[in-house]
């Protein structure tokens, strides 16, 4: 007996629900929205920076904005201030929201389990360096590639703050002698916090864990980049999803700018002969992965953006979409990451895997049937995701009808979840109606 969709979401909803209204996934919702706006600045910041402000970039190209816009390279130096502020030290603030709102659901004092959460963070982060050098932090611990262990940290101050200080009133009006009282109460916990994250420190440094972690990351992101194997490519592909929606960073993340060797040898094949339908490397994560499977960044999920448009009355969703379009359509997946929040979402984690893959596999079918050829031509940076397989195919029109085509298939894709974690939603507010009105 075939179940159909509506049937599937009301025996899925009652489960989901039970995990939604645990404190866990209350606290790391409620974080992730408290960084949202940062996020949400950053990533506007990074598409100027990116798209406008640098000469190679996609607006910039189009309108030669580097020959007749006054003071043009000095334009970018507040936005490269703003983009690092903001996404590279936005997990601090989710520590600050962790420990924040775990001490809050225990009755502890959730502002200092907060600050302290945040300082323990930026002292684990700290880079020890020569004096000649400056001091530095590492971005991998602090900016949107630490959520995971920054939730880690926040998670820990309020377990600190729940076991070794005293319950506090909740009233926001308190004396300054009973803000003073709950100061000394908290000593404990905050001293215990910063003492071990000094060691963890002294740890990382001393054993270079730090330095070795983040090297070997960019060592296997520029081994995966000139990865040239089908089979590795959707392997890498799959592994990258997976470990960015539990808030990692993965192989293919990052799209190298300067080219690698399998793009330089494309790239002189096309040149010489052409035609680059028969290039030596036709399944990389440049001609599969970023070509076809990243519209809105990782996870597809412009095409969640449209489905929130097509099929959702949720106010929220739909200004969360709003805000995120213009970032998804230039490749950048930080807000709706954020803001509805798809990360560390169980509900989203089919699609966010499966969308990019069965768009790969129709590039895939599309490019070994000599339909289009592989992306092998210079796409200028911060061009946006549908356009990119478009231009790197120098202008073949059936590669644009395959990216329309794996966007409406991503869209299918994510319809059904959506609407589950609406359904979820709907379901959360009747319930909390019912309680309220008892």
């Amino acid at each position: 007996m075939r179940i159909s969709e509506q049937q599937l979401i009301q025996r899925l909803v009652p489960r989901l629900l039970r995990f939604r209204e645990t404190n866990f996934y209350r606290i790391i919702q409620r974080t992730l929205i408290l960084a949202f706006p940062l996020i949400l600045i950053g990533t506007f910041s990074q598409i100027i920076q990116q798209a406008v402000l640098t000469k190679t970039g996609f607006i910039a190209s189009i309108f030669h904005l580097s020959k007749w816009v006054p003071y043009y390279q000095y334009l970018h130096y507040p936005f490269d201030g703003l983009t690092s502020l903001t996404l590279n030290g936005v997990a601090v603030v989710v520590a600050f929201g962790a420990a924040k709102y775990h001490a809050k659901f225990n009755q502890r004092d959730d502002q200092l389990a907060g600050l302290t959460a945040a300082i323990a963070l930026l002292i684990m982060a700290y880079q020890y360096t020569n004096q000649s050098q400056g001091s530095t932090f590492n971005t991998l611990l602090i900016g949107t590639n630490g959520f995971t262990g920054a939730l880690i940290v926040g998670g820990m101050t309020g377990l600190c703050f729940k076991w070794f200080s005293k319950p506090v009133n909740g009233a926001r009006d308190a004396h300054t002698s009973e803000i003073l009282n709950r100061t000394f109460g908290s000593l404990l916990p905050m001293a215990v916090v910063l003492i071990v994250a000094v060691i963890i420190s002294l740890g990382l440094n001393w054993l270079t864990v730090a330095t070795y972690s983040a090297e070997n990351l960019v060592a296997f992101q520029k081994f995966a980049m000139t990865s040239h194997s089908l089979w590795l490519t959707f392997g890498l592909a799959a592994l990258t999803l997976v470990l960015e929606i539990f808030g990692f960073a993965g192989p293919f993340q990052e799209r190298l700018v300067t080219n690698s060797t399998s793009m330089t040898t494309n790239l002189n094949y096309a040149l010489t002969h052409h035609s680059a339908y028969h290039v030596p490397y036709r399944y990389t994560a440049n001609t599969l992965y970023h070509a076809f499977g990243t519209f809105g960044g990782t996870g597809m999920l412009l095409a969640l953006i449209i489905a929130i448009y097509i099929a959702s009355n949720n106010h929220n969703y739909h200004v969360v979409a709003r805000w995120s379009l213009l970032p998804a359509l230039f490749n950048s997946n930080g807000p709706m990451m954020t803001g509805l929040p798809v990360l560390y979402n169980p509900i989203y984690l089919i699609p966010f895997i499966i969308a990019p893959l069965v768009n790969m596999a129709v590039a895939t079918v599309a490019i070994g049937l000599n339909w289009i050829p592989p992306v092998v031509y210079p796409v200028p940076v911060g061009t946006p995701g549908p356009l990119i397989a478009f231009i790197g195919t120098n202008g073949n029109v059936i590669a644009l009808l395959i990216g329309i085509i794996d966007l409406a298939l991503s869209v299918a894709i994510y319809l059904p979840f959506m609407r589950l974690a609406e359904a979820i939603l709907n379901a959360a507010k009747a319930e909390a109606g019912v309680h309220h009105d008892a």
